[in-house]
This record gives structure tokens, sequence and C-alpha cells, in this order.
């Protein structure tokens, strides 16, 4: 009889050493970020004491896989608002200093000065050197946003790699928690599930993922339309980024349209808005550059003209020849070649303008072959009005893209990342270690394992005094 109750006794006091080491074990990691709290389960019966039935992790895991959704779209705005920025930064219309709007109108500024005044040699300098800082300007914006859209092709490779890299880790997790629960019969490796919660946390970040984990603890794990990525115990599939395309390398599927979120997707979306931007460039240059080959005045589906690029009337003894102020040529694909855009005049051309087309078109010979169309306009200051207004809106429209763009993401991360705050305390709250509630838990169990404690001298005693009556 005494020596079943010792024996009780004895194991009970075991585990209660065991569930106060687990819960100051809690409180040394409560700062650790993806440290998710222990529960000890103590369960006691008429035929076995009290045992120690398990050690439970305090997780829900399909709370964890929403919050990795939610950090996964949180990181595509972040990083497409980033590069954002720096496009923004690139044409200045935002900050202080000279935008592109400023080096067009100063141009056409000096455009009409000049056609008000043809002989003033102050205008002629002032019209060229305009001239020449739109066109640079242009090119160097154009130069900017090549170098960073090279910068995201620079930074999708290496998030394709830290991707990889992941999958790896987490296919090699997957097999150590076999190993480990084999060796420990389930009851000793929560430190892998804790690293196996931060690699699909990390992975989470990069691309969008669902996680699927079974009675050990592994994961099997795809992309949101169910690209395989870890495949439990049994393989793995990687990445690949090449030609501006993310690849599943499995069976060469193009995932570029597919990703749907994380830091890649971002940087993807970032890279189609630089794209925009250069169209949008492009757009502006159309509004005033000649393209090689085009005419200078079009008439639109209603009849009316279009005006398609800025000039001058340059006279040579008695002939008079119409001059684009700036020229464009159109690359393999019938785009505008930015690069090749370049001053068409010089200051001899400006020497030897046409007085009386630039105050008067009607005075012009019918017989030139420019006839009709300088019967378009009164006269070449109020065609450059004209060629002026649509530059305008081009850079309105070009500006103003990226400032409603930026703004829509703006507004769409401060709700975004209200909601991932939201859902990270509350796994903080259901996960996490509250230091008041682990100390108040350890003096429950103190003070059940000293009176268990007590108990032992006092039976030990009773079977002394039973030994000495026999």
């Amino acid at each position: 009889m005494f020596g079943s109750s010792l024996n009780i006794i004895a194991q009970a006091i075991e585990v209660y050493k065991k569930a106060i080491d687990v819960r100051n074990r809690n409180i040394a990691n409560a700062q650790e970020e993806n440290y998710v709290a222990e529960e000890p389960i103590i369960q006691s019966d008429l035929y076995s004491g009290i045992t120690l039935q398990e050690v439970r992790r305090l997780q829900n895991f399909n709370f964890i896989s929403l919050r990795n959704e939610k950090l996964s779209y949180v990181n595509y705005l972040e990083e497409r608002r980033s590069i954002l920025e720096n496009v923004e930064s690139v044409f200045q219309e935002f900050s202080q200093g000279a935008g592109l709007s400023d080096y067009v109108d100063k141009f056409f500024e000096a455009y009409q000065d000049l056609m008000k005044e043809p002989t003033n040699e102050g205008a002629k300098e002032q019209l060229i050197s305009s001239a020449e800082s739109l066109v640079n300007t242009i090119k160097s914006r154009y130069a900017d946003l090549n170098r960073i859209k090279q910068s995201i092709d620079y930074s999708l490779e290496r998030y394709v790699d830290k991707v990889n890299d992941l999958i790896k880790k987490i296919y090699s997790l997957n097999k150590e928690i076999t190993f480990q629960y084999a060796q420990t019969q389930g009851k000793e490796y929560k430190t892998l599930l804790d690293q196996r919660d931060e690699y699909l946390k990390e992975l989470a970040s990069y691309i969008n993922i669902r996680a699927q984990e079974d009675e050990l603890g592994r994961v099997k794990v795809y992309t949101s339309k169910g690209f395989l990525l870890v495949d439990f115990t049994d393989n793995y599939f990687t990445l690949d980024y090449k030609g501006g395309k993310v690849i599943y390398k499995r069976d060469g599927s193009d995932l570029t349209n597919i990703v749907e979120s994380g830091k890649i997707k971002g940087l993807l979306e970032a890279s189609r808005d630089i794209d925009s931007s250069i169209d949008d460039l492009r757009s502006l240059i159309d509004t005033f550059a000649r393209k090689n080959g085009e005419n200078y005045v079009e008439v639109d589906a209603n009849g009316n003209p279009i005006i398609n690029f800025i000039a001058i009337e340059v006279r040579n003894g008695t002939t008079i020849t119409l001059k684009e102020i700036f020229n464009v040529n159109l690359d393999a694909q019938g785009k505008i070649d930015i690069s090749s855009l370049k001053l068409n005049i010089t200051e001899t051309d400006l020497d030897n303008l046409s007085y009386e087309t630039i105050q008067d078109s009607n005075a012009i010979n019918p017989s030139n072959p420019n006839y009709a169309v300088l019967q378009v306009f009164d006269s070449f200051p109020k065609a450059g009005l004209y060629v002026w207004e649509n530059t305008e809106k081009a850079v309105n429209d070009l500006v103003n893209r990226i400032a409603v763009t930026k703004n829509g993401l703006d507004s769409e991360y401060d709700v975004e990342k209200s909601l991932y705050d939201s859902l990270e305390r509350k796994i903080l709250e259901r996960q996490g270690v509250s230091i008041d509630q682990e100390f108040m838990e350890i003096i429950n169990i103190q003070r059940t394992y000293e009176a268990l404690a007590k108990i032992l001298p006092r039976i030990d005693e009773l079977m002394q005094t039973t030994l000495n009556m026999i």
C-alpha cells in the first residue's frame, strides 16, 4: 500500500517538475518573435495517477495561414509603392526642383517669343537652349526609368533565389521532423515546428502560398494557384527568373501573371508601371517631335486638322522649307525610340526664318507645297499654342497616372497593413507568452509540488511506525 502511494506521489512530483520546466521555457522565450507558447496538459485518474499527457503548442495553423496570406499582400503593396516612389522622384513633379512640365513650358514660351520677334538674337538663343534642355531631360528621365527597371530585374533574381532557398529549407525540415518524431515518439521537436513557421512566413512575404499540415507537423506547400513547391518529404520544386518571366522549373510553366501577391508580384507590377511610364514618354514625344516620314498635319475622323509636331519655316533664297524642331526615329516594333530624340534645327536655321510665314500663313505663295498645310492656322504662333496644349496634356497624363496609381496603393496599403497588424496581435494573444499568466501557473504548480513533497516524509514516517510495530 505504502509503496504504491510512494510511486504515485513520486510520479506526480516528476510530472509537475516537467510542467514547471515548460512554463520556465515559455518565460525564457517570451521575447522571441516566432516562439509559440506551450501548455503542459496534466491528467489524473484512479489507475495511472497523475501523468503528463502532452505538451501542447498553442497554435491555430489555419489562423497562421490567414496571417501569411495577408502578409503576402501587404508585401506586394509595399514593394510596388517603393518603386513608384522612385518613379515619382524621377519626374520631380511632386517635389522641389524643375519638373518635366517646367522644361516643356520653357521651350514653348521661347518658341512663342521667337515667333513674336523672329530677329531677336536672345530669343533665338533661348529657343535653342530650352529645346536642348527638353531633349536632354526626356532622355535623362528615360535612362532613369531603365535603371530602375534593371534594378527590378536584379531584385527579382535575388527574390526567386531566396524563394528556392526557403523551399529547400522547408523540405529538409519536413524530413528532420520525421526523424525527430521517430526518435522522441513525437514529444521533443517543438523548435523544428517554430522554425517551420518562420520559414513559411518568410516564404509568404515573397510569393503567395497555401500550406497543408499533416499530423506530424510537416507541410505541403503550393502557390495559391496550385503549383506544388514542397511535397512533404517526397520532393520539392523550384522557380527560375529569366527574360522578365517567373518560370516553374518542373514543367516550364510561366507564372508571371499567375503570382498573386508577395514581393515578387510587387516588382512584376512595378516593372509594368515603368513600361507604362515609358509609353507615356513616347506619347509625350509624339505630340511635338516629327517621326521620320510623318506629315505636319493630318485630319482626324471628323475632318479636323491634327498638328503632329512643332516646326518653323526656313527660307533658302526663294525656297521656303518646313522644318521640324525635333526629330525622332521608330524602333523595330514601330514604337518611338526615345534615345534617338534630337534637336533638328541650328542657329543658322533661325537666322533664315521666313518672317511672312510666321506672321501670316496666307502670305505664302499658293504654289508652295506646304500651302494647304499652313492654311490650317492663321499663323505659326497659333499652331505652336495648339502643340503646346497637347504636349502639356501628355505631361499631365503621365504625371497623373503615376500619382493616381501611387495614391491608390497608399490607401490600400494603409487598410491592409492595419488588418495584418490586427491579425498579428491576435496571433500573439493566442500563441504568444503572457509573463503574468506564466508566473501564475508556476505559482499554482509550485504549491502543488510543495504539497506533494511534504506528503513523502509523512508516508515514510508511517512506514517506519508500521515496521516498528511488527
